[in-house]
């Protein structure tokens, strides 16, 4: 939110929840678009991972950001601090400190494209906040590199493991009933998501969307290419 006002420049807070979405933005991609409005969007460099975010900020220019992760480290090194939205650059003030932060030339970035993508409902069912925390936390504790959401013979199952390895470690959980069959594999590396309540969509296009229920808050993850749906 604007908080104050100088002849070309604005001052305004960061809240957390948009410094978090923020941090999460940073492990898809350093790079960042910023644009005019309150919505903030990012993209891998490998195009397989978007994601789009509605904040509580409005933010009055358009600039870019070449490296997220430093800026964040300014953001969070002090409390609550100003941002100074400039001609060339942002500055960061909290009382008598202050840093200046010198935009991207935007032609040098990888930016999100300024639009959605269409989703046709294939397949849907909800994630909560635990049990997105259990997957990563099971992902992690075996090594998984796959996370599978298969329809078979009139049950879905959600599992991490590794699908080319019959008898590798795995962790599954029925989440749903389907007349389908269908085969959907998301690369773990690729599934950063905010722990959080959201409603997913398989879609036919080969990518799962999340979309959360408390925020708004969306990912399109690209699905591998050797899955069937």
């Amino acid at each position: 939110y604007i908080i104050g006002e100088k002849t070309e420049d604005y001052i305004m807070n960061i809240s957390k929840p948009t410094l978090e979405v923020l941090k999460n933005f940073a492990t898809i991609n350093t790079n960042i678009l910023v644009r005019e409005g309150n919505t903030l969007a990012t993209i891998s460099n490998g195009k397989n991972i978007f994601s789009r975010a509605t904040v509580g900020e409005t933010f009055s220019k358009e600039f870019a950001i070449y490296d997220l992760n430093s800026l964040l480290g300014l953001l969070t090194f002090t409390e609550n601090p100003d941002l100074d939205l400039g001609e060339d650059s942002l500055k960061i003030a909290n009382g008598s400190t202050e840093f200046e932060y010198y935009y991207a030339d935007p032609s040098i970035i990888v930016a999100a494209p300024d639009r959605t993508i269409e989703v046709d409902n294939f397949y849907e069912f909800e994630l909560t906040k635990d049990e997105i925390v259990n997957i990563t936390r099971a992902a992690s504790v075996i090594n998984a590199p796959v996370l599978s959401v298969v329809g078979r013979e009139g049950k879905v199952t959600l599992s991490v493991g590794d699908p080319s390895t019959p008898r590798s470690n795995t962790f599954r959980q029925v989440i749903g009933e389907t007349d389908k069959e269908f085969d959907c594999r998301l690369a773990v590396e690729n599934f950063k998501v905010i722990a959080g309540d959201y409603r997913v969509v398989l879609s036919q296009k080969k990518f799962m969307f999340l979309d959360n229920k408390a925020a708004e808050l969306k990912y399109w993850l690209a699905l591998e290419p050797n899955s069937t749906i």
